[in-house]
């Protein structure tokens, strides 16, 4: 989904493999001097993460915090809301980084490569992702609705689409629409991440791996790139 931190853009951008994060954390360390609900969402991550399952209670997440489980009310005002920050704090706030590789005096192939990458790394570090989206996008006029559309869709949109017009101003993409490019990009990154139950009985993969991820993400950079591309003579 967004753009990788800095510096695993100049590792990749020098040919070395971005060092993988750690999917651990200590709350423990974590927790000293920080704000509760930080403490809280950490907690609900790694709940998730290692249960591969969003359905964790407030109660194993206050406990997993060290807190009491009504913060988690008084901080988030219920299980939607707490949906609601995670991703804000594990999409949304990468934005920023995402900006600075639009604005990056990179060419867009280069750029499309390390977008690409770097959603795949976020459904990797993040492996909940798509079920909270999927929670709180059932009611297509409901608020959750609305809010994974103006905080997650749009930005990745307007970026992708910044990208290819610089694309396509550089002579190396051809014209496509937006739109259509953002459901192909999502929906391929997606879905191995999504479909783990395929994986496991079909494939017999256990676990999705940093390995996996990296060859995932360079397999769909070049079907998008065999489509975007503008071949000699064209």
């Amino acid at each position: 989904m967004p753009a990788m931190p800095s510096q695993e853009v100049a590792a990749a951008d020098h040919g070395r493999t971005p060092p993988a994060r750690s999917r651990k954390r200590s709350t423990t360390s974590r927790r000293r001097g920080r704000h509760s609900g930080d403490v809280l969402l950490d907690a609900a991550s790694a709940r998730m993460i290692e249960r591969n399952s969003i359905t964790v209670t407030f109660a194993e997440i206050a406990a997993r915090a060290g807190l009491n489980s009504a913060l988690i009310h008084y901080r988030f005002g219920g299980k939607d809301g707490l949906f609601r920050a995670l991703i804000e704090r594990d999409v949304g706030g990468t934005f920023p980084m995402l900006a600075e590789l639009v604005a990056a005096d990179l060419p867009a192939v280069r750029k499309l490569d390390l977008h690409i990458r770097a959603i795949t790394q976020t459904y990797f570090d993040h492996p909940y992702i798509n079920r909270l989206v999927a929670v709180l996008t059932q009611d297509v006029e409901g608020e959750g609705a609305r809010f994974v559309s103006e905080r997650v869709v749009r930005p990745l949109h307007e970026a992708q689409a910044a990208i290819l017009a610089q694309g396509q101003a550089e002579g190396v993409f051809r014209a496509v629409d937006p739109m259509l490019f953002y459901f192909s990009l999502i929906g391929a990154c997606d879905h191995l991440f999504q479909a783990r139950y395929a994986l496991k009985w079909a494939f017999a993969v256990g676990d999705i791996d940093d390995s996996l991820r990296r060859d995932y993400a360079q397999h769909v950079l070049g079907l998008l790139m065999g489509s975007l591309m503008v071949r000699p003579g064209e």
